[in-house]
């Protein structure tokens, strides 16, 4: 990992805040031309997975207002395909200039490691697991707004799409929906 401070104070966060067995591996494109450092820490309870270095590139779609941001995906268990889903989502940030906002949807992305899985989708929510620690991150000056990764079934893509707002993330919380367990039913 090239670790510039930024990065490094990430990294640090990230260690301090959710613990575990902690590593950082370097995920290339297919061409082997781009690549982004993704954060691991395994527990007991599941795997963390974040990006490392997406806060180099503008969220924003207001050229005055510069917005920085990391991917964090969240599963009970420990499959290394997370780390693959997480790295394809940073490539189409990184290279087709996708952006990343709370209730944005990134169509098939967990179709494309897991072949008919119910939750094809994911969509971005702010980090509710840390609501304080994770809302807005200052790292040597800067600050990161990160978000979580969240597969989502088709239905729930179209309930949130007809939806204003939080619904499906409220939609979650009244059906006591674990979406974290990616085995976990449909809320819609």
């Amino acid at each position: 990992m090239h670790a510039s401070p930024e990065y490094q104070q990430w990294f640090d966060h990230l260690s301090g805040l959710v613990g575990g067995e902690t590593s950082v591996h370097a995920y290339r494109d297919d061409s082997e031309e781009n690549s982004i450092n993704i954060f691991r820490s395994v527990n007991a309870e599941g795997s963390l997975f974040a990006t490392i270095g997406l806060m180099e590139i503008d969220q924003s779609k207001n050229p005055a207002l510069r917005v920085a941001s990391e991917v964090l995906m969240d599963c009970r268990g420990n499959d290394e395909n997370v780390g693959n889903i997480l790295s394809t989502i940073a490539f189409f940030i990184m290279k087709n200039g996708w952006r990343i906002a709370p209730r944005v949807v990134f169509e098939d992305l967990v179709a494309m490691y897991f072949p008919g899985h119910h939750l094809p989708h994911v969509m971005f929510v702010s980090p509710f697991q840390w609501r304080t620690e994770m809302t807005k991150v200052e790292v040597v000056g800067k600050f990161i707004y990160p978000l979580v990764a969240i597969p989502i079934s088709e239905a729930e893509r179209t309930f949130s799409a007809s939806h204003p707002d939080r619904a499906l993330e409220h939609l979650w919380e009244s059906k006591h929906i674990d979406v974290l367990n990616w085995a976990r039913p449909s809320a819609a």
